[in-house]
């Protein structure tokens, strides 16, 4: 009677025992392999209640090992992410296995750096396929971002420059970070040049915060010496503060100074006092690009010299500065000197005063005068002759 009761019982035993093997098989996966073991970052994870934490931007290394349960050709591991906007994902190369081994393969997967939300929750999913069949585990795995972290958006800048160029380079800082990113600086340098730049760039808010910035655009101006050989060189910016940076490496190309030569047609003129008169100034731009020049004079309170604050010149091209000089009205006869910078390159010129900027009215007034005063002298003179003659008349006729 016993008996008869038992074999109810062990046959749903024995039911049970077959589905939960298969249940296992089944979970475990049994197309290519048994036993298969994930290690995130060097932790092993499992599917039932590890959530493995991943930090935005990191390359993690994945190893991917199992026991073959079967010859098969063309085997291939992936690795990826379920959920993320852009494809998260890597794979080895196609292998052969061999029934009874047991096979270790090393992947690295980079995690994406635009999380949006603080932290989010993706699948990480393991898979092992050929044409024989595939096998497949699946893993909670938690992304957040770096307490503190910059990103460096957009660097923008005229990537082909002239040696002795000043260079504008436009950074776009954002902090992608948990938290606020305190006295925080960009640096722009390029290392075989010896030159560098930084500016300040104030505190960043964590992104979430909306009450502040969280991103920046700021422009370093990098000096490129006179000197600095035909090539290409690597430029460097750096977005810093005491608990984060972030480096980005961009490629410049430095061509040849652009010679510019400053000449004057003619250093030296005469003038009156009160007189203005001009001078040619010739710029010379023998680079490829367009340049714009600054200019201004320097003279002393005798004389009065303007030019154009700004001038433009085109590349392989040269134009005529008009310089214009007056003499003061006081200025006394010799000769007196004032210069024109044309950015850093000066030409000294001299203006001799040799007289009065009004001499020709007054020598014109002055001979009028002249012609009158001897006029009116001839007239007196032929006046006290006439009154002399009768005299004499008198007198002859007497005797």
């Amino acid at each position: 009677m016993r008996k008869i009761v038992l074999i109810p019982f062990l046959a749903v035993i024995a039911i049970l025992v077959v589905t939960m093997v298969s249940a296992w098989n089944s979970w475990n996966v049994s197309d290519h392999a048994w036993d298969i073991e994930t290690q995130f970052n060097g932790i092993t994870l499992n599917s039932w209640d590890i959530t493995m934490a991943g930090f935005t931007g990191e390359v993690v290394p994945v190893r991917v090992a199992f026991e073959a349960i079967r010859d098969a050709e063309d085997v291939r591991i992936k690795v990826w992410l379920e959920g993320t906007r852009d494809d998260v994902e890597a794979e080895t190369e196609r292998f052969n296995i061999v029934d009874g081994s047991v096979y270790s393969k090393l992947l690295s997967l980079e995690l994406p750096e635009d999380l949006k939300d603080t932290t989010k929750d993706f699948k990480l999913h393991v898979s092992i396929s050929s044409a024989e069949g595939y096998d497949h585990v699946e893993y909670n795995l938690r992304m957040q971002r770096e307490s503190y972290n910059f990103d460096i958006l957009s660097v923008d800048y005229d990537d082909e420059i002239s040696a002795g160029d000043s260079v504008p380079v436009t950074v776009v800082i954002k902090n992608t970070g948990m938290e606020e990113l305190e006295d925080a600086y960009i640096q722009v340098s390029v290392d075989e040049l010896g030159v560098s730049a930084k500016r300040y760039l104030n505190d960043l808010a964590a992104e979430d915060d909306d009450d502040e910035t969280d991103s920046i655009e700021r422009t370093v101006y990098l000096e490129i010496p006179e000197d600095a050989v035909n090539g290409v060189y690597e430029m460097t910016v750096e977005a810093y503060n005491d608990d984060a940076s972030t480096t980005v490496r961009k490629l410049i190309r430095v061509e040849g100074a652009a010679t510019t030569q400053v000449l004057a047609a003619v250093k030296n003129k005469e003038l009156k006092a009160g007189e203005t008169i001009t001078y040619d100034l010739i710029v010379v731009n023998s680079g490829s690009k367009v340049r714009v020049y600054d200019i201004n004079a320097v003279s002393g309170s005798n004389l009065h010299v303007s030019v154009p604050s700004v001038v433009t010149v085109g590349p392989d091209s040269s134009k005529i500065i008009p310089v214009t000089v007056t003499a003061s009205d006081s200025a006394e006869l010799g000769t007196y000197t004032f210069s024109v910078n044309v950015d850093e390159q000066e030409v000294v010129f001299g203006a001799n005063v040799i007289g009065t900027g009004v001499s020709s009215g007054i020598v014109a007034l002055t001979i009028v005068l002249v012609i009158v005063f001897v006029v009116l002298l001839i007239v007196l003179i032929v006046l006290l002759t006439r009154k002399e003659k009768p005299m004499e008349e008198v007198e002859t006729s007497y005797y």
